[in-house]
This record gives structure tokens, sequence and C-alpha cells, in this order.
């Protein structure tokens, strides 16, 4: 079934590898005897498995045998709430026999004629193109389904352009990663430095070593925003919606002429987050804002301060995140002059533009694999030397 150098080969996965769903989760299997831990959907994420937070169910002797994990194996999310997720894959690489796998998870084990990091690129490319959300099922949950997977049609090239395409593929992955590292490096080095700048000391005390404190009430005035559908929602719209995590789109309605904070006021992934907003914009009723500041003061110092202090330590501990008004009026906050909070603001834009600057380079190199995946699943190009990736 090996294909020549040059040929490109189309065949059903199933054929150049073993498709299997893991064991279904049950009542009895938590209680069996054997018990082992396994896989699951929330462990696989796209090239990376994480391996610290897994469950444990009973497996049998024969069991075992066939749902151990070897290295090498592709786990594929198998049923996703978000369609874009179906076939998220990573391969294996633990211990053999150290983990099984729960039926969310498809695994793919190869032939001796696929080279499991080859296989797994070519996942990736297909997620990305949108070929997994073709095949999958959907419901309230998509679903790939083993059988719709084991059809797809597989490019099978031969083993040395394999390997090659995974050599052009790590490099991209190992720059990626360095780069990755240079951004948390920067992050970390300017929560020192903004630390000795602001000098915080305590969440609620006033005049700690000289330096005066406010409370946030006496400073900022806020209000809460409104729901996404009075924002006239456009996608040309001329104001950014911004809630809870972020923007969330744009409208022709605006909240705020700006500027203003933004503060996340309910909500898991956004509760106690800050955004200083400089133009005009729609705040949704997941989020506060500040339509009021005290005169010398800088907005932008107040959300750098604010956001170095960490809100999230501010929020509910029952029931659904959420952050009160009360309790954000509450913080205790240094008034430094105005050249002082002027001084603060350039520091932390230097150490932004810094930030910006690396994640452009990251986005660069993304774009830079995409095009090479195309290129190669496309036949455009031949995986015959490594790219030059700039600095």
């Amino acid at each position: 079934m090996s294909a020549e150098t040059g040929e490109v080969r189309w065949v059903p996965v199933r054929e150049v590898g073993e498709v299997r769903m893991g064991k279904q989760l049950s009542p009895a299997s938590r209680a069996a005897a054997g018990q082992m831990p396994y896989l699951r959907v929330a462990n696989v994420f796209e090239g990376d498995i994480d391996y610290r937070d897994v469950n444990y169910m009973g497996f049998s002797v024969a069991e075992k045998k066939v749902y151990a994990l070897r290295p090498g194996d592709i786990l594929l999310n198998e049923g996703q709430e978000s369609l874009a997720n179906v076939g998220r894959s990573a391969i294996y690489d633990g211990a053999p026999g150290a983990f099984c796998f729960q039926n969310t998870l498809i695994r793919f084990r190869v032939t001796a004629e696929v080279v499991p990091g080859y296989a797994q690129a070519v996942f990736v490319n297909w997620r990305r193109m949108g070929n997994f959300a073709r095949v999958a099922e959907k419901t309230s949950i998509s679903h790939l389904g083993a059988s719709r997977f084991a059809k797809m049609m597989f490019p099978l090239i031969s083993a040395n352009e394999q390997l090659r395409i995974v050599e052009i593929l790590n490099s991209l992955t190992e720059s990626e990663l360095v780069e990755r590292q240079n951004i948390a490096k920067l992050r970390a080095v300017e929560d020192g430095v903004m630390s000795a700048l602001l000098q915080r000391k305590s969440r609620f005390r006033a005049d700690v070593d000289g330096v005066e404190y406010v409370n946030c009430g006496s400073v900022m005035e806020m209000a809460g925003g409104f729901p996404l559908g009075q924002a006239d929602v456009n996608p040309s719209g001329r104001y950014p919606i911004i809630g809870s995590s972020g923007q969330a789109g744009k409208g022709n309605r605006r909240l705020t002429s700006g500027p203003t904070i933004v503060i996340g006021r309910v909500g898991e992934g956004g509760v106690g987050s800050v955004r200083f907003v400089s133009e005009p914009a729609w705040v949704t009723d997941n989020a506060l804002w500040v339509r009021d500041f005290a005169p010398g003061w800088i907005p932008e110092f107040l959300a750098i301060y604010l956001g170095w202090f960490d809100l999230r330590k501010l929020r509910s501990q029952t029931g659904q995140p959420l952050i009160t008004q009360g309790a954000i009026n509450g913080v205790s906050i240094p008034r430094f002059g105005l050249a002082e909070q002027r001084r603060i603001v350039r520091v932390q834009q230097a150490w932004e533009e810094e930030r910006r600057a690396s994640r452009l380079h990251l986005d660069k190199l993304r774009t830079l694999r995409n095009g090479i995946l195309d290129d190669l699943f496309s036949g455009k190009a031949r995986p015959t030397a490594t790219p030059t990736v700039a600095a």
C-alpha cells in the first residue's frame, strides 16, 4: 500500500491505521475493579495532552489490552459543543499502558506505512479546512463518529516525504514555542517592574509608607452595561461592543464616548477583567463601565492599577462568579501625582509594544505554518527544504 516518492495515494483512513472509540463511562465502571486513569475531551488540545486533570474508571484485563494507550497513538475529539473543535487532535507521548481513553475520544493507531506526526498534521489541516465539520453529525453536541472518520480519504505519501513534512512542521513548532516563552518572560518581567512602580501594600489599607491611598469609589463612578441586542449589532458598525470577555463585535450604537474602563462583572472567563477603552463603545450587561472620573486621575493609569491589582480576587465564591460595584469601590488606590501616573502609563505602553511585536511574530509563524500545510497537502510543493524563518 505504500506510496512511491512524489506520488499521493488517496486511501480510506481505516486502511492506514486502526480507528477505535474509547470505553463508555457508566456508574458501574466508576466503582468497578481495575481502576485506571483515562483521557477524555478535556485533556486533548491541538498538539498537546494535559495529563494532570484525569478521571478514573474500571477496566478489566481484556479491556486494558484494547483501550490502553501506546506512544504514537493519535487521540481526536469525537464530540464537541463547538463544531470547530471536532477532530482536535494530539499524539499520546506518555508511558505505554499508563492511560486508557473514554468514548469522547477516537484513537487512531497508525500502520507501518504512516508516521504519527504526519498523520496528526493531516488531521490538523482537516480541522482547519473544515473537513471534520463537514462530515460531523450536527446536534446539540457535534459528533465526528468513528465510522465517518474511518471513511475519510487520507493522502498517503512515501515514508521519506512524511518524515520531511514532520521535520519542517517541527521546526516551525519549535520557533512558535520559543516565541511563546519570550512572551511569557516579558509578562513576568513586566509584572515585576509594575509591582515596583505601583508599590502595592494592601487591598484596603491607606497611608502606607508615606503613600496616600483613596477608595476607588471616590475616584470613579461606575454603571452597568446594557444587553447586546440593544447595540444595533452590525459587522460594519462604527462602535466596538465590549463585554466581560473582550470585544464581542461591532454595532451602530454607543454607550460611552470614551475614554472609559470596562470591568467584567459576571462569568467564569471574564469576571474581574479590566480593559481600557479609549474610543466610543457599547458595553454589554455582563460588564461594568466607568461613566465619570474624578479630577486629577488619568483613566489609563487607573485601568493599569486595577488590572495589576487583580479584581478577580474579589469575586463571589458561591454560585455564578460575580463581582459587585461595592467590592470594587472598596479597593484602595495610591494617590500618585499626574506626572507619576503618566510615567507609569508610558512604562506599561512600552512593555505592551514589546508584547505586540512578539505576538505579531508568532502570528507570522502560524500564517507560515498554515501556508506550508496548504501547499504540502494541495500538491503545490514537495517537502524538500526547511523554510527559513525571519528573526
